[in-house]
């Protein structure tokens, strides 16, 4: 979870104190932001909810997200499983899986797929390049407030790691019917599901205050 931060300017004579407000996400209360060296979460006094991560190192945000970059492009590209049945060889690939659905009748199905596993990844990966990039080159990116608040709203619609865990089971209940073979495909997709679980680890008020910094 993460929490929504704010930037106070307080007047004390000839000097000017600037504060970092955090806002907790669960019970709304205000708390006021430290520094801490260490890697670890900073909790809510009130509620005891995560607030955010201090963990904020630009440089790594974007080698993990140009990682998942990489592995998105090897999933969609390479087959996911080989399956091998009475002498005939099927290879599964995301796209195969996407027009299957829609040749069986299932268009609602192919479109949750076409979205969750090749859409919302691709746009969320694309606009966190495109912030990460100027920020790490100390540049504010354009239209910078309104691409974090489209992470944002995208990251519920990103399931990769969900159908991950399904293909996975898959290849356990089919070892039964047909030699299944996992493929470059589900390498890539392990990959960017594990880029994006360590992106998920670092603060993302980082780039908030970096964008401030370099706007000054």
């Amino acid at each position: 979870m993460s929490a929504h931060g704010a930037g106070a300017v307080i007047a004390s004579g000839p000097s000017v104190v600037r504060l970092e407000l955090v806002l907790c996400s669960y019970c709304d209360t205000v708390h006021r932001r430290v520094d801490v060296a260490s890697r670890k979460t900073l909790r809510c006094a009130v509620c005891d909810s995560p607030l955010y991560r201090s963990n904020g190192d630009l440089g790594a945000m974007l080698a993990a997200t140009v990682t998942a970059v990489v592995g998105f492009a090897i999933a969609n590209a390479s087959p996911l499983l080989t399956l091998t049945a009475q002498g005939q060889q099927t290879r599964a690939t995301l796209w195969r899986a996407i027009v299957a659905s829609y040749d069986t009748e299932l268009p609602f199905v192919s479109a949750a797929l076409s979205l969750t596993l090749i859409i919302a990844p691709a746009l969320e990966l694309g606009l966190l390049l495109w912030v990460l990039v100027p920020l790490c080159l100390r540049a504010r990116p354009i239209a910078f407030a309104s691409t974090m608040r489209m992470l944002r709203a995208l990251r519920p619609w990103r399931m990769i790691e969900v159908f991950l865990l399904g293909v996975v089971v898959a290849v356990v209940k089919l070892s039964g019917l047909a030699t299944a073979l996992p493929g470059w495909g589900l390498f890539g997709i392990a990959v960017m599901s594990f880029a994006l679980a360590a992106l998920a680890s670092f603060d993302q008020g980082a780039l908030w205050r970096r964008a401030d910094e370099v706007a000054r």
